[in-house]
């Protein structure tokens, strides 16, 4: 435990550079107060809003929340969106190099949460204010300019690729081959196109993203998964692979072993928004911070047992992810 007690304190020598899609998550809560009489739908007395970071930008707010040093890079749009999103991000973030552009569409996800004042909020419908970036030479140029600026003084690399438009193949292979060139761990979380990221060092995808990209159905089985896996490691030319399991846990797949981590604590939910965020944060910090493969992923497994407790799209603090180890290991 000593071991890992002494990455977690070198999570605030580390610098990682996010680089991909950037979205404001925005929450809506109110009480059920009747059924309206224009219509038979139930009525939401609204009672607050709150918004927080999500997509590649909650990514980032996990780094800094579990004491590294984030930096974002990518286009969002000039509107009221991203000032919004840039007032969430903690003041310790660089967001200098989060472009904003009036040709673009900053992407909001707007959750209604319901439920009468004896019983918990549920979500009830989600409203998405998405348009996908196009971009054209010119911004790839100023992403790509950055990268080669920022990347030798980075530990790590996230892509975090929500299919929203900042990560084009230009950007996404610059991006891999000077990574790779300067020896960084590349950490790629893709919604819907993981096999465009052969060549990272590792991959955080969840069970349902490896069955969509093979057009298969894997069982609960161990041994299938492991064979997947297996394959997907030389295809995808990955030194890990590390797959979200829900209530089953985490798997961590290298050349050497497999590694099946079980839930850590209890596998009643509260909220999975945004979890996949938090592990990818969790686990390139820890690999920045000089940890193995098992153990970062092990560390990435604690962090998203804790965040999936909390409503909403969440964060986890050095001090939570301190304490949850030293009550398991």
């Amino acid at each position: 435990m000593k071991d890992v007690l002494k990455i977690i304190d070198r999570f605030a020598d580390t610098k990682i550079l996010v680089v991909g899609d950037f979205i404001l998550d925005e929450f809506i809560f109110g009480e059920i107060s009747r059924v309206s009489r224009e219509a038979p739908v139930l009525i939401l007395k609204y009672q607050k809003r709150t918004i927080v970071p999500g997509g590649g930008a909650n990514a980032t707010a996990n780094i800094e929340s579990l004491g590294g040093q984030a930096t974002p890079l990518g286009f969002v749009g000039d509107d009221e969106t991203a000032e919004q999103l840039f007032s969430a991000w903690s003041d310790r973030i660089e967001t200098g190099y989060v472009f904003r552009n009036s040709g673009f569409q900053t992407t909001r996800k707007t959750r209604i949460l319901a439920g009468s004042i004896h019983s918990f909020r549920q979500q009830v419908v989600r409203v998405d204010y998405e348009r996908r970036c196009h971009l054209q030479e010119e911004h790839e140029e100023r992403l790509m300019e950055s990268l080669t600026r920022l990347l030798p003084e980075m530990d790590a690399l996230i892509l975090s690729d929500y299919s929203l438009g900042n990560l084009t193949p230009r950007v996404t292979e610059l991006a891999i081959k000077l990574a790779t060139e300067q020896n960084k761990p590349i950490v790629a979380d893709s919604r819907d196109r993981p096999q465009d990221y052969a060549g990272v060092t590792s991959m955080t995808p969840n069970i349902t993203e490896v069955e969509k990209s093979l057009s298969l159905q894997i069982s609960q089985e161990p041994s299938q998964l492991e064979a997947v896996a297996s394959r997907l490691l030389k295809e995808w030319r990955l030194q890990a692979l590390l797959v979200t399991r829900g209530k089953l846990g985490m798997s961590l797949f290298t050349q050497d072993q497999n590694t099946h981590i079980p839930v850590f604590g209890t596998d009643e939910v509260a909220d999975v928004t945004g979890a996949g965020d938090t592990v990818t944060a969790t686990y390139t910090t820890a690999l920045a911070a000089g940890a193995s493969h098992e153990q970062a992923a092990r560390l990435a497994n604690h962090a998203a047992c804790l965040v999936v407790m909390k409503k909403g799209t969440a964060t986890i603090s050095q001090a939570e992810l301190i304490q949850a180890v030293q009550s398991e290991w």
